[in-house]
């Protein structure tokens, strides 16, 4: 290389010197920077107790959390969403923050696997959004533990708070922990769950990332009970006794996938007390049908059964489902037959046949009584003892069977009319010509065997009997033992229509009713025979007429002729 010289007069040059020095300055510096990247990427040690966390709270900014550390840590409302796959291999890029395998300057740290389980079935629930808070025990300053946050570093320092589990029901917190005494205070529950008491667990040797340590946290699934009370559906007071099966109206799931129940399986039965109140066992979260199995005795079972839906407590007693229970009831009725009137004071023998007792009930105003208090799987006999004056006795044995259920033919209150009949007979004495009642006219009823039942003077209406029976009688008119006097022969029929019986006679009115039709009759007649004698004449007349023109138009053609 050739030397350059300087020559004496020539001028020096500062410029390449001073290239040379800010080169060296530049690199220097290039080389500061990245050492500081790699320390600050290959080893942080920056974990902090989160002590200071609950004692500072929320930042007056509200944008997160700090330690007041111009150099420490923020929170920036990140979620803390794992995503485990749940059996213990960790499926997305771990950023392994904690420091290199596991140790650090004050001791172990591990990596912690989540999990959200049954605590009935021990199967995973798997949904997302539940929420946890992480305390450490251990602390001598903090009585009830200490919050702990965690960061995560890439591609950006983020603090959390609280830690999601992702929709398989699990999650990985979001750095290695230190060694010590910790636990997980939920803050939000599965839907169908009950809130997890806190769950605690010791960190006292290394898991790794692939291996982490599993922290089960175990809840409980949500059960409530089916309250029922009991009243008489007349009265409202407490009926004891009756019991209720619990079926289950669809399939009962849990959040983790266990059918409870599947639809139509037997879940429970309910016993009522002798306040008439009874409740189920605990029932899972669903749709549950309500069927009365028995009923106390003189009442009868409901007939629709009950729906009900099971819902999480709420720190309320649950609803009460109040049951109108219906007394087994016979409706007894009494009327006449053809008027339909309720007929008082009908005495009737009802029977027990399992049991051979026998009581007597009576008819009210209306004709009307309710027959109560009536045991079940039972047949009564019902059969009419004694009726009123002039009706007709019905000697029909009624029966009515009581089922198991309590139901007569499928209802509680099964009805019974009965219809009692008199024979009615109205005896008239009729004009023979007007057809109409006349008076004073003498009568005597007689029976079959010539015995004399009832003489009376009409008064211009029937006579009316109630007291026949069925059977032949005849009625006298005039005088009972004149020789001549004339029967007339009627016949009482079973029936409960009214029997007209008309006596014919004849009277003055006849007499002048007659004489009057006969001059009508007679006016009538020669009113014919004159105005048929008018005809006649017209026409003869006319047929003159007409003869006398033929003859006139005959000699008239004759002349033309």
């Amino acid at each position: 290389m050739k030397r350059h010289r300087q020559e004496p007069n020539e001028e020096y040059n500062f410029w390449q010197p001073a290239t040379d020095m800010m080169s060296g300055l530049v690199f220097v510096l290039v080389l500061i920077i990245a050492l500081l990247g790699l320390y600050l990427l290959s080893d942080y040690t920056g974990y902090e107790e989160a002590s200071s966390v609950s004692s500072e709270g929320p930042s007056s900014s509200g944008t997160g959390w700090n330690n007041n550390d111009p150099g420490g840590w923020y929170y920036d409302g990140g979620t803390g969403d794992g995503d485990g796959d749940g059996n213990g291999q960790f499926d997305q890029q771990i950023i392994q923050t904690g420091g290199g395998g596991g140790y650090g300057e004050d001791g172990i740290k591990t990596a912690v696997f989540v999990e959200v389980v049954d605590d009935e079935t021990e199967r995973r629930i798997p949904e997302a959004g539940v929420t946890f808070e992480l305390y450490r025990t251990d602390t001598t300053h903090l009585q009830n533990g200490s919050l702990q946050t965690l960061n995560t570093y890439y591609p950006e320092k983020i603090n959390y708070r609280d830690y999601e589990t992702t929709e398989e029901g699990v999650f990985y917190l979001p750095e290695k922990i230190w060694q010590g005494s910790y636990y997980f205070h939920e803050l939000t529950e599965p839907e169908g769950y009950d809130a997890a008491g806190d769950t605690y667990y010791d960190v006292n040797r290394m898991y790794d990332w692939p291996d982490p340590y599993v922290v089960q946290i175990r809840l409980s699934p949500c059960k409530n009970i089916i309250r029922i009370q009991m009243n008489d559906a007349e009265t409202q007071l407490p009926v004891g006794g009756g019991t209720f099966r619990v079926i289950a109206a669809e399939d009962i799931v849990t959040k983790d996938g266990t059918v409870r129940y599947t639809q139509g399986q037997y879940a429970d039965t309910i016993v009522c007390d002798e306040n008439g109140y009874g409740e189920s066992k605990e029932l899972y979260l669903g749709n549950y049908t309500v069927q009365q199995q028995t009923a106390p005795n003189y009442y009868t079972t409901m007939q629709e059964d009950l729906n009900v839906k099971v819902e999480k407590k709420n720190g309320e007693d649950p609803e009460l489902h109040e049951i109108d229970a219906e007394k087994t009831k016979i409706a007894l009725s009494v009327t006449d037959e053809l008027n339909s009137t309720g007929l008082e004071g009908v005495t009737f023998a009802v029977s027990n046949e399992r049991t051979g007792i026998t009581q007597t009930v009576t008819t009210d105003a209306a004709g009307n009584v309710l027959l109560t208090d009536l045991d079940k799987s039972t047949t009564y006999h019902i059969r009419e003892q004694q009726t009123l004056e002039n009706y007709r006795l019905d000697n029909t044995d009624y029966t009515m069977t009581v089922a198991a259920d309590g139901r007569i033919d499928g209802l509680s209150t099964a009805a019974l009319s009965i219809t009692n009949r008199m024979l009615r007979v109205s005896i008239h004495a009729v004009d023979m010509v007007l057809r109409s009642d006349t008076a004073d006219e003498q009568l005597s009823l007689y029976n079959a065997q010539d015995q004399l039942i009832q003489t009376w003077t009409t008064n211009g209406s029937g006579e009316m009997f109630t007291d026949l029976t069925e059977g032949s009688y005849y009625v006298v008119r005039g005088e009972p033992n004149a020789e001549n006097a004339k029967k007339y022969n009627f016949t009482v029929q079973d029936t409960a229509r009214q029997q007209n019986w008309n006596v014919p006679v004849f009277t003055l009115r006849s007499a002048i009713a007659l004489a009057v039709l006969a001059v009508i009759a007679a006016g009538v007649i020669w009113l014919l025979v004159f105005l048929w004698g008018v005809l006649a004449r017209r026409k003869a007349r006319k047929a003159a007429e007409a003869q006398k023109e033929e003859k006139n138009e005959e000699d008239s053609n004759k002349k033309e002729s």
